[in-house]
């Protein structure tokens, strides 16, 4: 059985799918459960603190206890409020964490699902004919402007971005043609949007040094571009357990404006299966 992990820097080893998909709904579920039972509480010092300032408006409280009392009664009812609301702020905030990661968990998931279904080999112009059934933000203008390209996409395929940095497969409003056509407007706009799309093809295994390579060669696309990138996405003939670990560091790679982080695995087909 898999194992799952958590990295230490609050992001999750995705691999482990069908597991973790368990392990998110648990602690879900468990978190709302304990905001509840917190919400209750609340409830109630509200209901004490609103039932003692109609007494007190009545002028009840008076006749009941001295002005001191009443001065010290309101002091720890505040006190009492606030020790019971800041762990259910800590959990709120715990909680939409957890669905966060819980939500990346299913978006990875169902874009390499995606790319695994739409592509038959690992070549550039099968990874561009993926791309609009993998990411449905871009699929209708990206299918729309290929439909107008008809078979020259050279443009997407080997863009050089700088005398050393160079990419397979680059999707961005920069390599989408520069006219007035609705159409070519369209996906730039909605490639500045998501961002852009950087993909890198080997023929070997990708571990985790690949991986850092390949990030680090992201962060200056976009630090050339200025673009952000929506999906870097590697492929190779598989991934290593420790690059898939580094591949999940989601929170990382968004303070370097990468939204995601994609290691695909496409092994060749033999000769004698084609």
């Amino acid at each position: 059985m898999s194992n799952i992990n958590n990295n230490g820097n609050g992001d999750y080893d995705y691999s482990s799918s069908t597991i973790l998909t368990s392990k998110f709904g648990y602690t879900s579920a468990k978190l709302i459960h304990t905001v509840e039972k917190n919400l209750y509480i609340v409830l109630a010092v509200i209901l004490c603190i609103a039932t003692l300032s109609i007494l007190n408006t009545l002028g009840v409280l008076n006749q009941l206890y001295s002005e001191n009392v009443d001065y010290y009664v309101d002091i720890i009812l505040s006190v009492v409020m606030i020790a019971v609301v800041a762990p259910l702020v800590v959990l709120i905030l715990k909680s939409r964490s957890v669905l966060d990661k819980w939500n990346d968990m299913f978006e990875v998931n169902t874009i390499t699902s995606s790319f695994n279904i739409a592509m038959s080999s690992r070549s550039k112009d099968q990874v561009l004919k993926a791309l609009p059934y993998s990411i449905s933000e871009i699929a209708d203008p990206l299918l729309a402007y290929i439909d107008t390209k008809k078979t020259d996409l050279s443009e997407f395929f080997d863009v050089k971005i700088s005398n050393d940095l160079s990419f397979d497969v680059v999707v961005d409003k920069n390599v989408v043609s520069n006219d007035d056509s609705p159409i070519a407007k369209d996906l730039r706009q909605i490639l500045l949007d998501y961002g852009s799309i950087v993909v890198k093809i080997i023929d070997d295994s990708i571990d985790k040094k690949t991986a850092e390579l390949f990030v680090d060669s992201l962060s200056k696309y976009i630090s050339l571009t200025k673009n952000k990138v929506g999906l870097g996405l590697i492929i190779g003939e598989e991934t290593t357990r420790d690059a898939q670990v580094f591949s999940n560091k989601t929170s990382y790679f968004r303070s370097k404006k990468i939204d995601n982080l994609l290691l695909l695995a496409k092994p060749s087909v033999p000769d004698d299966l084609k």
